[in-house]
C-alpha cells in the first residue's frame, strides 16, 4: 500500500513523453523515465501555527475563548509510499488574566480573532489513473513527421502499483505499436524494486523487452534514493538486441526533485557500448502543478531510419519540459515540448494529454 500512495505525483514515470514516444534512441531503447514514478511533497513540512489570543476592551464579563489551532497539511515522505498527517495539539490554551483599569475598573475580555479561512485539504491518494497522450514533431533534412498515441493506466493492489501502457508511433515511414505492464513492490521502508516487461511490432520497438531495478532509500527521512537496473530487449531483426545497465539517483528538497542517471548499453551486432547520461529536476508537484525539465546526452548506436535499422555511433542531446496542471480533484493537463538534436537531423516535438483520476 505504501508504494500505491507513492505514485501520486508523476506516477507513470514518464507520463507527458511516453516510453519511446517521439524519441531518437537505439530503436530497441525505451527512453529513461522523465521523473521517477515516487515523486511527493517533501515530507517534514511545518505545521501552522496556533493564532495567538487578542485582547480587546469590553464594558462587562470576562470571555476566554482561544482560538483553536488549524488542521496541519498532510505530508507524505518520498522514501515511505503512505501519507501521514502530522498531530496537532487542539486543547485550548489558557489566556491571559484579564487587566483592571486605573479609571472606572472595567473589565477587559479577552476574546478570539476570527478565525481564518480553512485551507483546502490535501487531495487523498489515487487508488488508479487512466491518462490518454497524442504528439506530434518535425524532423529536419526531409525526414518528415513523426507522431504518436498512447493510453496508460494504474492501478493501486495489494501487490503494489500496476501500470501499463500501450502506444503507437509513426516515423521515418514505420507505424509500429508497443505495450508494457509493470508492478512497483516495497520490500521494506527501505527497498523496493520496479519489474517490466513489454512487447511490440515493426523496426520502431522490440519484439519483446524485459527490465528490473531494485532502490534503496537513505537518509533521516529516506529522502534520499539510489537505483541500479539491468534490461534485455530483443529486437523485431533477427541481429537486432540491446542489454544494459541503468545506475540512477533521486534527491528530495524543499518543494524540488532533483533526479540524474547513467546508462550502459550494449547493442548487437558487434556489442557496441553507447552510454547516455541525463539530469532531471521538478519543481512542485501533482497536487497543483509540476514542471519538469529533463536534458540528457547520448551516444548512439543503432537507429531506426528510413531503410531500417541502420549503425550511426553519433552523440545526441535532448531537452525537453513538462508542464502539469491540476485542472480539477479529477483531472490533470499534460503537455510537453521536446528537442532532439544530432548530426543526422533535429526534431522538436510536441504533446498534449489529459490524466484522469480515481481516489
Amino acid at each position: 500500500m505504501k508504494t500505491a500512495l507513492a505514485t501520486l505525483g508523476l506516477s507513470f514515470g514518464c507520463v507527458a513523453l511516453p516510453s519511446c514516444a517521439l524519441a531518437d534512441e537505439s530503436a530497441n531503447i525505451l527512453v529513461p523515465p522523465l521523473q521517477h514514478p515516487r515523486l511527493m511533497p517533501l515530507p517534514g513540512m511545518p505545521a501552522g501555527p496556533a493564532l495567538a489570543p487578542q485582547v480587546v476592551i469590553a464594558p462587562q464579563a470576562v470571555v476566554v475563548a482561544p482560538v483553536a489551532a488549524p488542521a496541519a497539511p498532510t505530508t507524505s515522505t518520498p522514501a515511505a509510499a503512505a501519507v501521514a498527517t502530522q498531530a496537532v495539539d487542539t486543547k485550548p490554551r489558557p489566556a491571559a488574566l484579564a487587566q483592571v483599569a486605573p479609571v472606572d475598573a472595567t473589565p477587559i475580555a479577552v476574546v478570539p480573532v476570527e478565525a481564518a479561512a480553512a485551507v483546502a485539504p490535501d487531495l487523498s491518494p489515487e487508488t488508479a489513473a487512466l491518462e490518454l497522450v497524442g504528439g506530434a514533431g518535425h524532423m529536419s533534412a526531409g525526414y518528415g513527421q513523426a507522431r504518436l498515441m498512447a493510453l496508460r493506466g494504474m492501478a493501486v493492489t495489494s501487490l503494489g502499483v500496476v501500470q501499463g501502457e500501450l502506444t503507437q508511433q509513426s516515423r521515418f515511414g514505420y507505424t509500429g505499436n508497443y505495450g508494457d505492464v509493470s508492478l512497483t513492490h516495497d520490500f521494506s521502508p527501505n527497498y523496493y524494486s520496479t519489474v517490466s516487461i513489454g512487447t511490440g511490432n515493426s523496426p520502431l520497438f522490440s519484439s519483446w523487452r524485459v527490465d528490473t531495478t531494485g532502490y534503496r532509500k537513505f537518509g533521516s527521512e529516506r529522502q534520499y534514493v539510489a537505483g541500479i537496473g539491468a534490461y534485455y530487449a530483443k529486437g523485431n531483426e533477427s541481429a537486432r538486441s540491446d542489454s544494459g545497465l541503468l545506475f540512477t539517483g533521486i534527491t528530495y528538497l524543499s518543494g524540488l526533485v532533483i533526479e540524474g542517471g547513467v546508462r550502459l548499453n550494449w547493442a548487437d551486432p558487434g556489442s557496441i557500448l553507447g552510454p547516455s547520461e541525463y539530469v532531471a529536476a521538478t519543481f512542485g508537484n501533482d497536487d497543483r502543478r509540476a514542471i519538469i525539465v529533463r536534458y540528457e546526452h547520448a551516444k548512439e548506436t543503432y537507429k531506426v531510419l528510413p531503410g531500417g535499422p541502420a549503425l550511426v555511433n553519433f552523440k545526441s542531446n535532448t531537452v525537453n519540459l513538462q508542464w502539469r496542471e491540476r485542472i480539477s480533484r479529477v483531472s490533470l493537463l499534460l503537455a510537453g515540448l521536446e528537442y532532439y538534436q544530432s548530426p543526422l537531423y533535429d526534431r522538436l516535438s510536441f504533446n498534449l494529454g489529459w490524466r484522469w483520476s480515481f481516489r
